[in-house]
């Protein structure tokens, strides 16, 4: 049997990492792709996060195994894998100068391994994690780190990384909507209330990155809105109460609206509008006005997205109800995702209906799959 070793730090994996891993897998009869950890080195992701991430990327290849080495020399951990072969990559010119001279240490040490090189194609010889980690921060990061890395590891970095960078530009997007509208009073003020309830430590999914989300779903259907700023307005609290205990968030969520956005100087038509609005969110019944529509259908967005992002969702509503038992949650979730699938569509606008009506289907289906007992 040929079997090889492809070594790396892998913080995080990349679509780079990925190339190497399915050519390898090509290539040989057993690839173990292995993590090498150095207690001295600084990491972004824990050991089990970079694991985690390996294993969700390299799922689809069945003579791939994932696993860990540490401070070792790679040749002796290679040795003690049984691998006779490791697989390396060459990005450049300095790349080539290094893993040249490691070829000659390692056939030193045991001429029984052999290197083996591979050159990525150009259009990702430049992918890697350090080159994105550099890339977090500024505006629009969320969005270019997707092209680099799988969906599940982009899905990983969203949620280490996000929560840390979003909130100034989300009081950029709330302040800029509250002058549109002419609110005077207290917007600081409510922001920071805002801001504490999305970060209540209990929620998992019912965050700030939720209502960044559906904040950007919004910009894509502007167009479609009749009254966008008062749907702007209630997508930042419509989950602003969220206690998965209770039965009542969206009326409180909708009680707060009202109040808050009086006490900002905004007229009661106004007010009442936005609290109708987040009102519809309890998704008991299709709504027949149509920015209640277009509401409704953003928040479900995440029904529809692509799989990984969706499992990472569904993980996450797990954790906010931790505290229910394993059957009863089944029987929950399981009443909750059939009655979306009885719908004769999950969406009520024919743009949802279009671009995310088909994938719903597919991830409600598969995760009534995995609750069946």
């Amino acid at each position: 049997m040929k079997r090889a070793v492809y070594a790396g730090s892998f913080d995080p994996p990349t679509i780079g990492h990925l190339w190497m891993i399915e050519q390898g897998a090509k290539l040989f009869d057993e690839l173990i792709v292995a993590l090498g950890t150095n207690a001295d080195k600084k990491y972004a992701f824990t050991e089990q996060e970079r694991l985690a991430m390996l294993g969700k990327c390299t799922a689809h290849l069945s003579n791939v195994k994932v696993t860990f080495f540490v401070n070792q020399f790679l040749v002796n951990y290679a040795r003690s894998a049984g691998a006779t072969y490791i697989l390396r990559g060459i990005r450049n010119e300095s790349d080539y100068e290094y893993e040249k001279g490691m070829r000659y240490i390692n056939s030193d040490l045991d001429p029984q391994i052999t290197a083996i090189f591979l050159i990525p194609p150009r259009k990702i010889v430049e992918i890697s994690s350090s080159l994105v980690k550099g890339l977090i921060g500024p505006e629009g990061w969320e969005k270019i780190i997707g092209k680099f890395v799988t969906p599940a590891v982009h899905q990983k970095l969203l949620e280490k990384f996000r929560d840390s960078t979003n909130e100034a530009s989300l009081k950029n997007r709330w302040l800029a909507l509250c002058m549109t509208i002419g609110a005077t009073q207290d917007t600081e003020k409510i922001f920071a209330i805002l801001s504490r309830l999305y970060s209540e430590k209990e929620r998992a999914y019912h965050k700030f990155l939720h209502i960044e989300e559906c904040l950007n779903e919004l910009e894509n259907t502007r167009a479609l809105c009749m009254d966008p700023n008062t749907l702007e307005m209630a997508i930042w609290f419509h989950d602003a109460i969220y206690n998965p205990r209770l039965k009542n968030n969206e009326e409180q969520s909708a009680k707060l609206a009202y109040e808050a956005t009086k006490t900002m100087g905004l007229s009661e038509t106004f007010a009442q509008k936005v609290a109708d609005l987040v009102r519809t969110t309890i998704h008991k019944a299709v709504p027949t006005d149509p920015d209640a529509q277009l509401l409704t259908d953003i928040d479900l967005s995440i029904l529809g997205k692509l799989a990984a992002e969706f499992d990472e969702y569904e993980k996450k509503i797990r954790k906010e109800y931790s505290w229910v038992s394993e059957d009863q949650f089944r029987a929950g979730r399981t009443a909750i995702l059939r009655s979306f699938l009885a719908r004769p569509s999950i969406y009520a606008t024919e743009y949802f209906r279009n671009k995310y009506e088909k994938q719903a289907r597919e991830n409600l289906a598969r995760s009534l799959a995995k609750l069946s007992p």
